[in-house]
């Protein structure tokens, strides 16, 4: 817990996020299986209290948090998407032994719904995020000459991030697992060395929910990579994940059929786009600005209450037109929400 940001500690209590990993972390974390080596999923926790946790330092074993303002290789994210694999396992595994002890389908909702959801309170930083890239798209949008172009983007893109906020409950339509959420650059640790693949581990448990997996490869996907890259690599991504889930289940003896078939998994991922756009045009506005920025901007109290809770369209439409490489990036994730959801191309 910050000690000596009396704004951030407030927030972080009100909100629970500290509360949330804490539980995650000393309690259901511990019916989870982390692995050794290459199926490790996150740190080695050394200790915790309910205001501090202590792991390993990984950085001594070769780990490092990719660069915030870069996207990844598709290396990295294949290291990353079988590790999110390898985490989303366990939430299944410890299902279905629990299951078989009680001799009744068992789901992690029953004892952990209080830490496993949205706090109702605080939301107004999704709005702001949302207004943000609203007034970004009348600036920067290759789609802003069109006819009624911000009528359009103004009544639609509000109800998008609404259907984003339904789809963070446990789905009544697939198998949910315990999500992270917030899989950017920040949040994660890579390993790489010459004669063995790629590594990723996973920090910073405060946001997770219960909910369908693909939510996770759709926000890891968005938040981590270029358009051209994505629509090459996404379908690939998704094999892999896959891939990686059966053979974790499959260890334990459990069919992945019985969570999960490809067809389903792939409409699950399909149903999570607008969750993976809208989570990511959030955030990665703020992932895509200078560390000397971010500071600024929501590091100091008034300044974080500002952008937080009042308005931040100013301050990334300014960076975008002082940035190029930074325009660039936020421009065709924000025109992608317009071109999926605002002027479909089988749209006449």
């Amino acid at each position: 817990m910050p000690r000596s940001d009396k704004w951030k500690e407030e927030y972080l209590k009100e909100v629970g996020f500290f509360k949330k990993e804490y539980v995650m972390l000393s309690m259901l974390f511990n019916e989870f299986e982390n692995g050794c080596e290459s199926r490790k999923w996150r740190p080695k926790l050394l200790f915790i209290k309910e205001d501090i946790f202590v792991f390993e330092n990984v950085s001594l074993l070769g780990y490092v948090m990719p660069h915030h303002q870069d996207t990844m290789t598709f290396e990295e994210l294949k290291a990353t998407v079988e590790s999110l694999a390898r985490f989303h396992a366990q939430s299944y595994i410890f299902e279905e032994k629990k299951s078989k002890q009680l001799g009744r389908p068992y789901r992690i909702w029953e004892h952990y719904s209080d830490y496993l959801q949205e706090p109702n309170v605080r939301l107004d930083w999704r709005n702001t995020g949302r207004n943000a890239v609203i007034d970004y798209l009348k600036v920067f949008s290759k789609y802003k000459s069109k006819p009624n172009f911000n009528r359009y983007v103004e009544s639609i893109l509000p109800t998008l991030f609404e259907s984003a906020m339904e789809l963070m409950k446990p789905s009544s339509e697939y198998r949910n697992a315990v999500v992270h959420r917030d899989l950017w650059t920040n949040n994660i640790f890579l390993k790489k060395e010459n004669n063995s693949s790629c590594h990723a581990l996973f920090v910073d448990f405060q946001t997770v929910i219960y909910t369908s997996p693909m939510l996770d490869l759709s926000s890891l996907i968005y938040f981590n990579t270029s358009r051209s890259d994505r629509d090459k690599w996404t379908e690939e991504l998704i094999e892999i994940y896959y891939e990686v889930l059966s053979v974790e289940l499959q260890d334990k003896g459990i069919d992945i059929v019985h969570i999960f078939n490809k067809t389903s998994i792939t409409e699950a991922y399909k149903k999570s786009i607008v969750f993976g756009l809208t989570q990511a045009a959030i955030i990665t506005p703020i992932i895509a600005m200078s560390k000397e920025k971010r500071e600024e901007l929501f590091c100091n109290p008034e300044s974080a209450k500002q952008v937080n809770e009042v308005s931040r369209s100013q301050e990334f439409i300014d960076i975008a037109k002082e940035d190029k490489k930074y325009q660039i990036r936020i421009t065709e994730l924000f025109d992608e929400i317009v071109e999926r959801f605002v002027f479909p191309k089988n749209d006449t």
